[in-house]
């Protein structure tokens, strides 16, 4: 009988050992699982932040690239042209948010479509920011955009008709900065007859011509010309432009009609894609 009870004795013991065993096994496994759902969360985060941190070199790189608007031309792509397949190029610096500006269209625009009109010149225009350094804000600039936006939108239908809507509609000089709202550069493009579209409205929104703009600033700026608007004459030809309004240069819709037909007469053969040289 003492022989059993020791065999019996030996068994339970074992048993114990095992059941023990398998104790300390069930307590290593929730330890693994947490061990290994860490070093997963940690590698899902660690894709996030450098997702996150090459969409923001992607955005920043894209924040400083220039993208012209559809069909620019001259150096640098930084005009908008109104083509009238001549030897004699006029290029306009302008300001959407500039008096003068507006003062020019109204006296030049209608000389200036009777030339595209008859074939003797192509009109380039190159939007300008220098009220916003002048004054604050970011009229200018939001408005040059949207300018551009525009024309990629119809080429050059959209973009005249546009130009026109906003030179209308020119923050007061003093005033409120209004074109510094992209809502209402938006509404103001309802005036437009198909402006209005989802595409425009993201061109708009996101700034995705800014760099055109300020890098046609920084042209005007070297060009030593002092405030816009300023007019250049670039004949086929010849190597510099010359300033025919602005400045010291002025003259009148009549005049500048004259000179610039005379200076097309006596220009070399016509071509299509004339080019101002002397403009950056």
């Amino acid at each position: 009988m003492k022989r059993a009870d020791g065999k019996n004795r030996t068994t339970s013991a074992a048993k114990g050992g095992t059941s023990g065993g398998a104790g300390a096994g069930d307590a290593e496994q929730p330890r693994s699982a947490v061990l290994r759902w860490t070093v997963i969360g940690s590698l899902v985060v660690a894709v996030f932040v450098i997702a996150g941190l090459v969409g923001a070199f992607v955005r920043d790189y894209k924040s400083k690239e220039l993208a012209p608007p559809a069909s620019a031309a001259g150096p640098s792509a930084l005009a908008v042209p109104v083509y009238g397949h001549a030897p004699v190029t006029l290029t306009l610096y302008e300001d959407m948010r500039d008096p003068a500006s507006l003062q020019f269209s109204q006296t030049y625009d209608a000389a200036l479509a009777q030339l595209v009109a008859s074939g003797t010149v192509n009109l380039y225009y190159r939007e300008v920011a220098g009220v916003d350094a002048a004054r604050g804000g970011n009229g200018s600039l939001y408005a040059g955009n949207a300018l551009a936006c525009a024309q990629d939108a119809n080429t050059t239908k959209d973009f005249t008709a546009y130009r026109t809507v906003l030179l209308a509609n020119q923050p007061t000089a003093g005033g409120t900065d209004t074109f510094g709202s992209k809502s209402e550069l938006i509404t103001l493009a309802k005036q437009v007859k198909g402006l209005d579209t989802d595409v425009f409205r993201a061109c708009v929104d996101n700034g995705q011509h800014d760099v055109w703009v300020q890098d046609s600033t920084t042209a005007f700026k070297a060009l030593k010309q002092g405030g816009v608007p300023v007019l250049q004459m670039q004949v086929l030809g010849q190597a510099a432009a010359t300033t025919v309004v602005g400045g010291s240069a002025q003259t009148t819709p009549a005049q500048l009609i004259s000179q610039v037909m005379a200076a097309a007469a006596a220009a070399p053969t016509s071509s299509p894609s004339a080019t101002p040289s002397s403009s950056s």
